[in-house]
Parts: structure tokens; sequence; C-alpha cells
């Protein structure tokens, strides 16, 4: 019997059983897909451990931005609003999370919690597949002021162990000569050589064998988590469409529906989502061995295997679930213009959609809750993948056995 529930089977989720069952706890992971990692931001997210790119959403540059978002300007980013009390409240701490010293602060807390990722990603890569590999990042800049405030923030962060370095577009391309069939001319490019790759699915797959094996952590997928319910302010059982489990602990990692649940019992979590998009293509001998990101464009570009994961846009607005034709359109054509002989376009292409789930800050809520027995491992934003280990780990300290 379970003496504690994971609520949530993707990274967050089963990294959290990982760790939890390392502690000789009791897991039974609760999913409503079939398999782990099936249906949140895991199954198609951009695939790069960004351990050094840890940099928050609030900024001041997005505040100079802000009104070519609000009126559409900017085709990579959408800034969807609306008059609900729960997105006012939750942008008016963003927007307070926008200063330079606030954004310094939350980007340094990320990058702290992304290097323990990193020491756990390394302890955890000989025991499952993940196509993960130590490729190096290059994050491309198309002005000059862009490239002044990421030379700026990456002494701070070199400070924590970053080990950033900014180059010319030449140096650039003499790291990864892919860059040189660039569609867009760049004027810098900050390099982060401890960033990796990964297929995160994979992952999620390939843990659920480990977990189960090594450890008898138990999963009941198919199951729809309805909510929880107390008594007396403490946890007593989670509700579901297959019925009620029984159990006084729980932890919450469901993505960007962490809030519904949470809810039920009277937890508020500042979380709202951000949309994007993806599509993996055959990837060809001109693909990028290192992994890219365009940061005007909101695009990225990985490869994962014989495969190249191409992922990006930035839509923050409310939640409705559908896949947007014309916004995966337009993920498609920056990538042909930018990569056009990085992969085989002319594939049968499957678009994916998915929402990170956005605290103000960037930084995810890991802790106890106001309810006895209810634990939170959620809101990691556009970095669910590269902080699920640290995450976890920090989460397994929290629970008591």
């Amino acid at each position: 019997m379970a003496d504690i529930f994971v609520l949530g089977a993707g990274v967050v989720g089963m990294t959290s059983a990982y760790f939890l069952a390392r502690k000789g706890h009791a897991v039974t992971v609760i999913d409503a897909g079939s398999a782990p990692a099936e249906q949140g931001a895991s199954f198609g997210n951009g695939a790069q451990l960004s351990y050094s790119y840890t940099d928050a959403l609030a900024s001041p540059s997005l505040v100079r931005n802000l009104p070519k978002y609000l009126v559409g300007c900017d085709p990579a980013f959408r800034f969807s609003p609306t008059l609900s009390v729960s997105f006012l409240s939750w942008a008016r701490v963003f927007l307070a999370n926008a200063s330079k010293a606030t954004f310094e602060n939350n980007t340094i807390e990320v990058l702290k919690l992304a290097m323990e990722s990193r020491q756990g990603f390394a302890e955890i890569e000989g025991k499952i597949d993940f196509d993960h590999r130590r490729a190096g990042k290059l994050n491309l800049y198309s002005t000059l002021q862009g490239v002044r405030d990421a030379k700026a923030l990456s002494r701070l962060k070199n400070a924590h162990g970053a080990q950033q370095v900014m180059l010319t577009p030449p140096e650039a391309i003499a790291r990864e000569p892919a860059l040189a069939a660039y569609g867009h001319p760049f004027v810098g490019a900050l390099w982060s050589p401890l960033d990796e790759v990964g297929d995160p699915h994979r992952f999620c797959l390939n843990l659920r064998q480990l977990l189960q094996d090594e450890y008898g952590v138990a999963f009941r997928f198919d199951t729809r988590i309805l909510g929880l319910q107390t008594h007396l302010g403490k946890l007593v059982a989670v509700q579901t469409d297959q019925g009620e489990l029984a159990g006084g602990r729980a932890v919450i990692a469901l993505g960007v529906t962490s809030a519904d649940i949470a809810k039920t019992v009277g937890i508020k979590l500042p979380i709202w989502p951000m949309q994007g998009y993806s599509m993996t293509i055959p990837a060809t001998a001109l693909a990028p061995e290192a992994s890219i990101t365009d940061t005007s464009r909101k695009v990225v570009f990985c490869r994962l295997g014989d495969g190249l994961r191409i992922a990006g846009l930035a839509d923050i607005g409310p939640r409705n679930g559908r896949f947007n034709q014309q916004r995966f359109n337009r993920l498609l054509d920056v990538a042909k213009g930018i990569f056009p002989e990085a992969g085989d376009y002319g594939a049968e292409l499957q678009g994916w959609t998915g929402y990170r789930p956005m605290t103000p800050n960037s930084v995810p809520i890991v802790d106890k809750s106001k309810v006895d027995g209810v634990f939170l491992n959620c809101g990691h934003g556009s970095l669910g993948w590269t902080l699920s280990m640290g995450a976890a780990s920090r989460l397994a300290e929290i629970v008591p056995r």
C-alpha cells in the first residue's frame, strides 16, 4: 500500500517518484494518460537541458517590449490578457518581478536549482537511456542590446558556476559549423558548455521500468484526478474518476493543472499557462550538433538521436487545449527559413502543442502546502525538463519518512 501518491507522470512527477522511492517511501503514481509523459509538456518539449540559461521571464527587457507584445507586433511572443481575477493577480506579481534586481535574483535562484539537477542527471544517465548528450548550447542574438544584456547577466551567472562565453558570429560558426548556413543574421552567440540534451518522453518511459523493477513503485494510469479530500485540515483521499483512493500524503506534480487540483482543498497556486509548439523531423548531416536557441524568434533546434526537435513560440493566455495550426505553421516557416537543410521537412509532420506552467517569478514551487500531507512540486515554467531532477531531490528532503 502506498504511503504517498505522486499526482502526475510527467518528468516532474516521475523524478519525484524516483527520489521518494530512493528514500524508502512506498510510492504510487497516478496519471490520466495510458503511459508516462503522454499528456503534458514532457511529451514534446524542446529537449534542451538548459542548466545555464535560467533567465526569468519577468525582466526589464520584457517590460520594454510589452507594448508590441500586447498589440501583436512580435509573431514569436503572444500576450493575451484576460480580465479574470486569477490572471490579473498573476500579472500584477509578474510585473512586480520585472525589476533588474528581482530579475537577477530569480535567475540565480533557478540557476542554483538547475546545477543541482545537472548533478542528478549525471548520476542517472548510466541507469536509463534517453538520448542524453553533452552537446553544449548556443543562444543567438540579433541585436547589440540583446548581446549586451546577455553578456552582463552571464557574468553574474558565471559567478554561480555557469561558464558562459559570448562569441562573435565567426567564433560561433567555428564552434558549430552548421551555423554557416543559418538563414538569419545574428550579432552574437552565448556559448553554454555545460548544457545538454535528452529526450524527456523516452526518459519517463524508461524511468518507469526502473522504478517498478528496483523500487516497487506502483502506477495507476488512465485515472483522471478530480480533486483532493481533507478532514480536519489533513489529506485523507485523492478523488479520481476510478473512485476514491484513501491516503494521507500526496505530491501535486501536474504541470499547468496543478492549480486546479490544489484549489479543491483551498490551496492557491500562482501558475499561468504559456503555450508552445514542436515537431520532430529526420535530421540530416547538416543539422547542428550543439543545441541552438534563436532568442528573438523564440525557436530552438535540438538533435535527438536521428531526429531534429524543433520547438518554440510563447503564447501567454487562457488554456483552451486547442492546437492552433496557424501558430504551428509560423514555427515551421521560421524553422525552414533558419535551417532549410538541417532536416527533412518533406517528411510527414506531426505537430504537437503543450503548456508551460509559469509562476510570476519563474521559480518553481517545491514545498509543503498549508494542508497537512499535501506537497507541491509544480510551476517549473519552460524549464521543467531541466529542473526536474533538482526539484525532485529537494522535494524528497521535505517529505518526512
